[in-house]
Order: C-alpha cells, then sequence, then structure tokens
C-alpha cells in the first residue's frame, strides 16, 4: 500500500540532525574563495511518496561551499523532473528558474506550494483550466550558492551549483498553476452597474489584468474603448461583493474627485487596504470619447490614464 506523506510527517525530517553543518566561527577580514565542491545531502524520505500540497514542507539539508571564512550566503532551489535517469531543470529564458523563497542557512524547508507551481511550470501549464494531474514522478531538487553585497547584488565569481541534486522517487504536484490577477472597473461606462457576482458577464470585459510574467505584482493593465459622456466617472474594485467592499478610489468619501488630462495622460493615487472601503470616483469632464489605457499600481498606490 502507498504511503502519502503529510505535512506533519514531513516535519519530522526537521529534527533529524544535519550530517554536515555550517561554520560558526568569524572572520573578520576575510578572503573569498572561489568555491569548488558544494554538495546536497539525501532525504530520508527519497523513496516515500510525498502528495505536495499548500500546507506542507519538503525538507532538505547541504554543506556550505567553502569560501574561506564563515560567508552568509544565499541559497536558492531549483526543480527538476527526472525521467530515464535525465533531469529536466525549470528555466527560464535559458537561464536556471529558481523558487522565489531563498535561504541563508545549510537547510531549507521547502513550500510545498512552491515546489508544485515549479512542476506544473515544468509541464507547460499555462493557467489552472488547462491542468491535468500527471500523477507521482521522480522529482529533483538542486541548490544555487552565492554571495551578494550590500546593494543586494550578486558578487561575481561566488556562484556555485550544487555537485549533486536530491532525489524524491514519488512526488505528484497539484493544480498550482497561477493566473494573473484583475480587478474591475466600475462607473458609468458599466452603467454603475452593482458590482456582485450576478453581474459578472457585464464586468468581464471591464477587468485590468497583472501581465502573465508579473504575476503577484499588484499592477493591473487593461485598455479600454469608452464613447463620449460627460464627465467621465468611474473607480476600481478587487471583487464583484457589492458597493461597499473591496472598492478603490481617489478618496474615501462617495463622491467625484475632478480630474483632467495633460497631454492625453493622467497620473495620480489610489486609496486601498483590505480593512477599509474607498469609494470617491475619478471625474474628467467631458470626455470626447477614444481609447483609455490604464495603469493601477496598488502597491506604490499610484495609476496612470492614458489616451491612446
Amino acid at each position: 500500500m502507498k504511503k502519502i506523506f503529510n505535512s506533519l510527517l514531513l516535519a519530522m525530517v526537521a529534527a533529524l540532525p544535519m550530517l554536515t553543518s555550517c561554520s560558526d566561527d568569524n572572520d573578520s577580514n576575510p578572503t573569498v574563495t572561489q568555491p569548488t565542491e558544494f554538495t546536497i545531502n539525501a532525504s530520508p524520505l527519497a523513496e516515500q511518496y510525498i502528495q505536495l500540497a499548500s500546507d506542507n514542507n519538503v525538507y532538505l539539508t547541504w554543506s556550505q561551499p567553502n569560501y574561506g571564512f564563515n560567508a552568509l550566503a544565499t541559497y536558492q532551489i531549483q526543480v527538476g523532473l527526472v525521467k530515464d535517469g535525465n533531469v529536466t531543470w525549470n528555466t527560464k529564458n535559458g537561464a536556471p528558474k529558481y523558487l522565489k523563497t531563498t535561504y541563508t542557512t545549510c537547510k531549507a524547508a521547502i513550500s510545498g506550494e512552491e515546489i508544485a507551481e515549479s512542476i506544473c511550470d515544468l509541464d507547460g501549464f499555462k493557467d489552472a483550466d488547462s491542468y491535468v494531474d500527471q500523477g507521482f514522478r521522480e522529482v529533483a531538487l538542486r541548490v544555487y550558492s552565492s554571495l551578494f553585497n550590500a546593494n543586494e547584488e550578486e558578487i561575481p565569481n561566488t556562484g556555485i551549483v550544487s555537485d549533486n541534486y536530491a532525489t524524491f522517487k514519488h512526488m505528484a504536484a497539484y493544480n498550482a498553476v497561477k493566473s494573473p490577477a484583475y480587478i474591475y472597473l466600475v462607473g458609468n461606462p458599466t452603467g454603475w452597474t452593482t458590482p456582485n457576482a450576478g453581474n459578472l458577464e457585464t464586468y468581464i470585459p471591464w477587468r485590468l489584468y497583472e501581465k502573465p510574467d508579473e504575476i503577484g505584482s499588484d499592477v493591473y493593465y487593461g485598455t479600454f474603448e469608452i464613447p463620449a459622456i460627460d464627465p467621465l466617472q468611474f473607480r476600481f474594485y478587487r471583487e464583484l461583493l457589492g458597493w461597499d467592499l473591496t472598492s478603490m478610489g481617489p478618496q474615501e468619501a462617495d463622491a467625484g474627485v475632478d480630474c483632467a488630462f495633460a497631454n492625453g495622460s493622467y497620473d495620480g493615487s489610489i486609496m486601498w487596504d483590505k480593512n477599509s472601503f474607498y469609494k470617491g470616483s475619478w471625474n474628467f469632464g467631458a470626455f470626447a470619447g477614444g481609447t483609455i489605457t490604464m495603469k493601477v499600481d496598488l502597491k506604490k498606490k499610484t495609476v496612470n490614464f492614458t489616451i491612446n
């Protein structure tokens, strides 16, 4: 009978002593040596059946490359699929594609979700709807070590890929394909239709999306053909949950803020946080009609609207 290891069993590996460890000695005047050896330790769970999930971890340990002193290295994890003894590593534009979480010790509790995302990427799934379960397969993990300076720039000649890789003979991913997130434009171009689930079809054409290569950026883009209207008035919503939830605008009060295009473009700020709602709207008087490209950056809390 196959055993499926869940998060509790995987966590047991954290208690296992590391086969090799990082030195605790400090050198007050270090000289960086280009490392030539870098080894990953085999996992005790290499032969077990592991079903990845969003709430479990896979543990890995390794020996620190010899930089000539006790360096604070940064470690990145790369995922590969093994078939007939050959590994296909996850890459982007010919360069290694590492998991988003990095580590500064010689051990890692690697997110099952991140590994599954990488496997889905290797399988070529572009969106969640295209996912097909591939079952249990052999998965490889290897580590890239390097040093960074105070400006978070990698120091030349300090990078080294592990000499070997750890394999997990029976590991299964799940549908962890990430699709671009989106927000909705709501206003008189949409007839001020109530932003709720029942009006989803009305609002699908009025979505602003993250770029496919910027998933998770919280930066949204949309281009809309808007007829002549006086005034052009709108705000944005994260979700279609009614008027009073997830709304985003130039101010908190439910009133318009008069704005104007300067040379066909407008730059401003947007108010947003998950615990409040902002029902102010941008008002552009006597809009003559045309195509507007919009960019909404919810991290920087800025907007740009440009008439094409």
